[in-house]
């Protein structure tokens, strides 16, 4: 027998055995021959199979925002039976807490506002009687909603109150203590300070004073373990409009005083700059002089520049409901005038705000001339620009604020209309929705629901202060006749940056 052809014999014996063998593996259902999908993952953990044995993720819960498309991960090579970041994303979140214009919670809602009350007030507050500051860790407000007494309000990051602290202050005339105070936070060197001016009991004077505040909001106390309160002007007319800042470096206050309608040296301005204990920097003396002599002081507003120099502006009324005046004058820390004076003529009721951007003094008011529009008065000393920055809702009015923050001007305000006679107290015929600039400068309402906001005739106010990664935080003041109740309520809400592409 060939020895060549028995090779080539067995050769093929055992192919052919080993050929059964391999298709004889094909139906087994071993447990260790059903091993070897699990790791692509079985039906019941997420997975599926098609006919190609290759196991496919299935489609997570959530199926908006930042959670499109997304399917299950992998976790020790089984599916995540609820997904997760990890399946998700590094950009979703199971409670949104980034201002970063995506939905990253997948609930249809990009970057939502949280509302929260602050505190109920005694009494409805006029812009005079309430302010804010930015301090480190949250938000100080100053309210002076009763007689002998403000209260310093520190809220958190998100806007919500951590406490409160009761300051005296030098109120004699208790009865009609809330009319006649006004009221501003600033920011100086030694940290925040509240300052007020009050009308004595027989309406005989105006004290402009300076109470110096830890950065919780509680008055600095002196030797004598009383609070300090730096006296800063003592002026021998009562009633008077008054407004104070801190230059540059914070340790200068400059403060700026209307004469009042009646008496020597009607419609006349004043000022003088101090230290922050009160010692006389510069001698009180008249900034400004209204014509005609029958024009009377309506506001006056004073501004810190970035050089070291304030600015003044002052509200002319002339009478009646036609043009009003704005009337600005830049003054050095000797209060003597840099410049030349600069007007802006507006209509009735402006409701005027400085702010500084960049290193130029702006003016925002509001434009009633045209569909009630918010605009901005920028280059006010180099010829003058105005922008519109926005219109409200037509036949609404605008009650704003304004603030320059690291990333430019935030304007937010309170589109109001009168909801019309109801029987009783008619300064409580007023409704309104909350809007701020959004994406792109368009607007973008906040309101926390469908109905408007129940609002009193004196909350022509919003309070902006900005928060970290790029939140800002306002407080308005909601009314309500039946229960009578008046509310601080705090918002915060994103500034709306466009998304990373």
């Amino acid at each position: 027998m060939d020895k060549r052809w028995m090779s080539g014999r067995m050769w093929a014996v055992v192919s052919l055995v080993g050929s059964l063998m391999l298709g004889g593996c094909g139906t087994s259902t071993s447990p260790q021959d059903a091993g070897t999908v699990r790791d692509a993952g079985a039906p019941d953990a997420g997975g599926s199979l098609p006919d190609g044995g290759t196991a496919e993720a299935s489609p997570c819960e959530r199926t908006l925002g930042v959670c499109a498309g997304a399917r299950r991960a992998q976790v020790d090579g089984v599916y995540e039976p609820v997904c997760t970041a990890l399946s998700y994303g590094s950009s979703y979140e199971a409670v949104e807490t980034r201002c970063d214009g995506v939905d990253n919670d997948c609930d249809g809602v990009t970057d939502p506002a949280t509302w929260s009350p602050v505190t109920p007030l005694a009494y409805p507050l006029l812009k005079n009687q309430v302010s804010s500051l930015r301090v480190a860790g949250g938000v100080l407000a100053a309210v002076f909603d009763r007689p002998v007494g403000a209260r310093i309000v520190r809220m958190d990051t998100s806007m919500k109150q951590v406490d409160g602290t009761n300051v005296p202050v030098d109120v004699l005339d208790t009865s009609e203590s809330v009319g006649t105070v006004r009221s501003q936070l600033l920011s100086t060197s030694r940290g925040p300070a509240l300052y007020y001016s009050s009308t004595g009991v027989m309406a005989d004077h105006t004290r402009g004073h300076l109470i110096p505040l830890d950065a919780q909001g509680r008055p600095v106390l002196g030797k004598d373990g009383s609070a300090v309160d730096v006296v800063l002007f003592d002026h021998p007319v009562g009633g008077v409009a008054s407004d104070a800042a801190v230059a540059a470096g914070g340790s200068q206050v400059f403060v700026a005083w209307a004469n009042g309608p009646y008496g020597p040296g009607a419609h006349e301005v004043l000022g003088t700059v101090t230290d922050l204990d009160g010692k006389v920097l510069a001698a009180p003396r008249v900034l400004m002089r209204m014509a005609p002599e029958g024009a009377i002081v309506d506001h006056v507003e004073v501004l810190g520049l970035s050089d070291g120099s304030f600015l003044l502006a002052v509200l002319q009324e002339t009478g009646g409901l036609g043009d009003e005046l704005v009337r600005l004058q830049r003054f050095d820390s000797d209060l003597l005038p840099v410049g030349d004076e600069r007007t802006v003529h507006t209509v009735y009721s402006p409701t005027l705000q400085l702010v500084e951007l960049g290193a130029s003094p702006a003016l925002l008011v509001r434009d009633t001339r045209n569909d009630d529009k918010l605009a901005v008065v920028k280059n006010l000393f180099d010829g003058g620009t105005q922008e519109t920055v926005a219109v409200t809702t037509l036949d609404e009015t605008a009650w704003f604020g304004a603030t320059a923050t690291s990333h430019g001007l935030e304007v937010a305000w309170l589109s109001v209309r009168s909801a019309g006679a109801s029987g009783g107290d008619i300064e409580f015929n007023w409704r309104g929705r909350f809007w701020a600039l959004g994406q792109k400068g368009a607007p973008k309402d906040w309101t926390p629901g469908a109905a408007p906001l129940p609002l009193h005739r004196f909350a022509e106010w919003v309070l902006l202060e900005e928060l970290p990664e790029r939140w800002m935080g306002a407080l308005v003041m909601t009314s309500t006749q039946t229960p009578r109740t008046h509310v601080i309520q705090a918002v915060r809400y994103c500034s709306a940056p466009n998304p990373t592409p």
